[in-house]
């Protein structure tokens, strides 16, 4: 676990992380240049899934990816996670592995790494998805909406989860709500109603949402 984060040696970190690893994040921004041709191409929107921690972004966007035609390998924090390990001196897993309980430092790691451009963690991240789940800041999610680097923000209300003291907006900020207060398949269902407003385009092979409920799938 990483202490009270010291601001200065954050700004140190994130100035040094920047040179070691330029060639992972040109390499992510090149991606990010051609998935956004894809998608003007084929007419997929880049969603974003917000809310509070654990309220169900990344399982949205799990389930979305194996159902319609959008890609989905993880969230912000997994794409930086191995910026963070190198600042850190851990291993990636370790650093993803711990990042709630280092909330805070992630939260000023990041902030500092999109001080100059408030849309940059959400480019790494739409370089490899069409969905961004983990969009912390006020400013990063209105710079991400005026710019058109996202299309739809979601946001997912789950009061069975606590506030998240990193996240500097709400659901009136966003231009859905979906709701995930109760089973697993009722969300499902509602997620496949979103994707249906949204004419999201359906995979030829789906997962029942049962079997995507319950792990009844190799996939």
């Amino acid at each position: 676990m990483v202490t009270t984060p010291d601001l200065l040696q954050i700004q140190e970190q994130v100035a040094e992380v920047r040179v070691a690893r330029k060639s992972f994040i040109n390499d992510l921004m090149h991606e990010y240049a051609i998935s956004c041709d894809i998608r003007d191409r084929e007419g997929i929107p880049a969603l974003g899934f917000c809310g509070h921690g654990r309220a169900g972004k990344d399982l949205a966007s799990a389930w979305l990816s194996a159902n319609y035609n959008l890609r989905y390998s993880g969230s912000i924090s997994k794409i930086i996670a191995p910026l963070v390990a190198y600042s850190t001196n851990r291993t990636v897993d370790e650093a993803f592995t711990d990042r709630h309980n280092d909330r805070m430092y992630w939260f000023e790691y990041c902030n500092e790494l999109r001080r100059q451009d408030p849309t940059f963690l959400v480019k790494l991240t739409l370089g490899l998805n069409d969905m961004v789940a983990g969009i912390r800041g006020d400013i990063e999610l209105e710079a991400c909406r005026a710019e058109g680097v996202i299309d739809c923000a979601i946001w997912v209300e789950n009061d069975r989860v606590p506030i998240d003291p990193t996240l500097e907006y709400g659901a009136d900020d966003c231009d859905i709500v979906i709701r995930n207060c109760g089973p697993k398949l009722a969300y499902f269902r509602r997620l496949r109603s979103l994707a249906g407003m949204l004419d999201l385009p359906v995979r030829e092979t789906v997962r029942d949402c049962e079997d995507f409920a319950y792990g009844k799938t190799s996939e």
